[in-house]
């Protein structure tokens, strides 16, 4: 494992009581301050993984790591350095966004001063100054996945999680949350490990891609080099006019 490894998982194997086997000797390394898709359909495996990862699971076999600590040993020390947007928002909606996000900087215990200071920098990031003073069950599906988004940064997390942040989503939205992971890495520094079944997510946003199918890595790599190996399988025929295609 390298010093700027961010997150790690050595022939991961996680297999639940009724005999499911979800991971199958799963492998994989992120380097910090780098975006990476775990891409596969649904049942892969890839919720397992970040349960795995974000500590509320521990594997069957196999060996993780965040930021150099091993899993599950030193899950205590690791959780406050990592957050977890998961499919469902996790905001409540009967509060306003301010509210949670003062609720959240206490469960974090940061002081009043430093939560102050993060609050404003965060919803200035997101442009959601018009979004603080109301309850959040009264926005779009969109808007309150920003919320998330922001909320989840209020602890200042070094990786952060999205398990399919966009899906449901209509064309317009996940373009503008993909805008917002995009400045999340830039301008926050974190890393941000996600996961999706959209081809197209994956290759807009990442560093790298892990292609996942029944809890194995199928192949990985960046977004150019998994588009390079999968043309290699792709025959071209060129005419020199239509009536000859047409023959």
């Amino acid at each position: 494992m390298k010093h700027d490894t961010a997150v790690y998982a050595n022939r991961l194997v996680k297999q639940y009581k009724n005999g499911v086997l979800a991971l199958d000797g799963l492998s994989l390394e992120v380097e910090k301050g780098t975006i990476f898709s775990l891409l596969g359909k649904n049942g892969a495996g890839k919720s397992t993984l970040i349960k795995i990862l974000t500590t509320f699971l521990s594997p069957t076999s196999g060996d993780a790591a965040l930021l150099g600590k091993s899993l599950p040993e030193h899950a205590k020390e690791i959780r406050p350095q990592i957050a977890c947007a998961a499919q469902n928002v996790s905001i409540d909606p009967y509060l306003s966004f301010m509210d949670n996000m003062i609720f959240q900087s206490r469960m974090y215990k940061i002081s009043k001063e430093d939560a102050k200071e993060r609050i404003h920098m965060l919803t200035a990031a997101f442009e959601l100054d018009s979004y603080l003073k109301y309850p959040v069950s009264t926005y779009s599906g969109g808007i309150k996945r920003r919320l998330d988004l922001a909320l989840s940064l209020i602890s200042n997390p070094q990786i952060l999680f999205l398990d399919e942040p966009t899906a449901g989503m209509d064309p317009a939205s996940r373009i503008a949350l993909w805008n917002m992971i995009q400045k999340i890495r830039a301008e926050f520094k974190t890393t941000i490990f996600l996961t999706t079944h959209y081809l197209e997510e994956a290759d807009q946003l990442s560093d790298r891609i892990c292609i996942i199918r029944e809890g194995k890595s199928v192949i990985q790599g960046t977004p150019f080099e998994l588009k390079t190996y999968l043309r290699q399988n792709l025959l071209k025929i060129r005419f020199s006019d239509n009536d000859q295609a047409c023959r």
